[in-house]
């Protein structure tokens, strides 16, 4: 018997299943009125129960012993952007959540069964995303979004030509043209759109700024907050902008930024950043975050005029397919991020604990980006006494750059067993760079660093207020070579940094 509860805060649906597949048609019965109802188009409906099918199977084959008795959840969440469907059981620990990936036939004799269904779930949702709770069990996220016009849509093509090629240096002094600086109505989100298409064609990282619609919501849930310029003709020539996942999170990533060439050299990003760190006080940050390319030094050097400074490197962080008009065509790399923190507040009373053995890099970081900290060390050897068993340990995958992030959100007994397995399985599935944010407040994170360490994981850097606390990050590439001489660094603190991160990689060949 499936037996049904719904939250009427958010409206969303709790199905209690036994773990039997017979049951299988009936909730995605019910899962697909739901979604016709939200508003997905019938093709995307069929995509999300091609999804769930595969989900559902793999929680009743692999999370249950053959002649267990048991129950799973199915949580359908109506989210503001789709629908949002929870797989959530209390079954096996580390049940297959990464499989091999699907190998594309090359003739109808060819034709693998291995990681087809994994394959599909993956092409058929906008987001997936695996969490390991430890006694509490683990979830499978699936997202899937509302079909939304893209810019392409909105405008003309003579509308959308690519700008043209910046500036030769050297070329005569640049016309001043005088523009403002204001906050985006939600109105002008197809002109933004329009002026990310002309600047970067598809190759933006965020793809909610080609949909105006999905774009202009994330800004009214104040998920994004943006700033333009606007020229005396009325004419949006810049864009720049806070990003959270969730309104309620401590810091925002300063990002979003474009240009239009005719104001480039002029100060109008440096503008646009100023208003936004102003809004980031309003809005009752504890600070703002960047990730600037190390294929140039113009954004750097933009971020160290508003005052941030570098906090982190991490190291082939973006595929070398992505391209940087007027820079590069295509990165002869993986490319690296010189992350950058602004402080907003500065409260006192949070002790870390770092690991020892890198605790003289991560007080200087502290002290470059000017925030106060107290510096412990955590007993030692660690005592597991009143620990759980289990770890908090999340999984996020992000295909468009081949990278996946491992979040310990609580430490057990199996934290480095468990961090261990989840890396195996990355590997297997040819992931190309894995980071590991620990939790610096918790005596585990100085503990067992070195253990993770031992894995192949090397520093990157720290980030304050993050989600789960101040944070350090541990990084891991698989199978990625990276030449050092090729990342351009644009400050004597960021060098240091990137220097040390290269010294810790084990990757590097002396």
């Amino acid at each position: 018997m499936i037996y049904y509860t719904e939250s009427m805060v958010t409206r969303s649906s709790t199905l209690t299943v036994p773990n039997d597949i017979s049951y299988l048609s009936a909730i995605q019965a019910y899962t697909g009125e739901i979604a016709e109802n939200l508003g997905l188009q019938k093709m995307d409906v069929q995509m999300v129960l091609l999804a769930l099918e595969e989900a559902i199977v793999n929680v009743v084959k692999h999370a249950f012993e053959p002649s267990e008795k048991a129950t799973y959840q199915v949580i359908l969440e109506p989210i503001s952007s789709g629908l949002k469907i929870i797989i959530k059981d209390k079954g096996l620990p580390y049940a297959p959540s990464l499989v091999p990936d699907y190998i594309t036939p090359t003739g109808l004799d060819d034709i693998p069964v291995a990681g087809l269904g994994s394959y599909l779930m993956k092409k058929s949702v906008d987001e997936l995303a695996f969490y390991n709770l430890g006694r509490e069990g683990k979830e499978l996220h699936l997202i899937k979004h509302f079909p939304y016009k893209s810019i392409e849509e909105y405008h003309d093509k003579r509308d959308l030509e690519p700008f043209p090629s910046p500036r030769v240096v050297g070329a005569g002094p640049i016309e001043k043209r005088p523009f403002s600086v204001r906050l985006m109505k939600t109105s002008e989100a197809p002109a933004v759109s329009r002026l990310f298409y002309r600047a970067y064609g598809y190759t933006y990282s965020l793809d909610a700024i080609y949909y105006p619609e999905k774009f202009a919501r994330l800004v009214q849930e104040r998920k994004i907050i943006s700033v333009v310029a606007v020229a005396d003709d009325d004419q949006i020539v810049g864009h720049a902008a806070l990003i959270r996942e969730d309104p309620e999170e401590k810091i925002a990533e300063l990002g979003m930024a474009a240009v239009q060439p005719d104001f480039r050299g002029q100060g109008c990003q440096n503008v646009m950043m100023r208003r936004l760190v102003e809004e980031a006080r309003k809005a009752g940050l504890m600070g703002i975050f960047s990730k600037a390319t190390t294929e140039h030094i113009y954004a750097q050097k933009a971020g160290l005029r508003v005052g941030f400074r570098r906090c982190a490197m991490v190291i082939g962080v973006i595929p070398a397919d992505r391209t940087y008009k007027g820079i590069h065509e295509v990165l002869n790399q993986r490319g690296t991020f010189a992350y950058g923190f602004l402080p907003i507040e500065n409260p006192p009373g949070i002790i870390l604990f770092p690991p020892e053995h890198h605790r003289p890099f991560i007080e200087k970081i502290y002290r470059d980006i000017g925030l106060d900290r107290t510096f412990k060390m955590p007993a030692m050897p660690l005592s597991t006494e009143g620990m759980e068993e289990q770890s908090n340990i999340a999984v996020s995958v992000l295909p468009n750059y081949n990278r996946a992030i491992i979040e310990v959100h609580r430490y057990g007994k199996n934290a480095v067993s468990g961090v261990r397995m989840i890396l195996k399985e990355l590997c297997f599935k040819k992931i190309d760079e894995i980071l590991l944010h620990l939790r610096l407040e918790d005596p585990c994170t100085g503990a067992l660093c070195s253990r993770f360490e031992e894995l192949g994981f090397f520093i990157a850097g720290i980030l304050p207020f993050y989600h789960i606390g101040d944070a350090l990050i541990l990084q891991y590439l698989n199978n990625v070579q990276i030449d050092y001489s090729k990342i351009q660094i644009a400050s004597e603190n960021a060098q240091e940094i990137l220097d040390y991160v290269r010294a810790h990689d084990p990757n590097i060949v002396l």
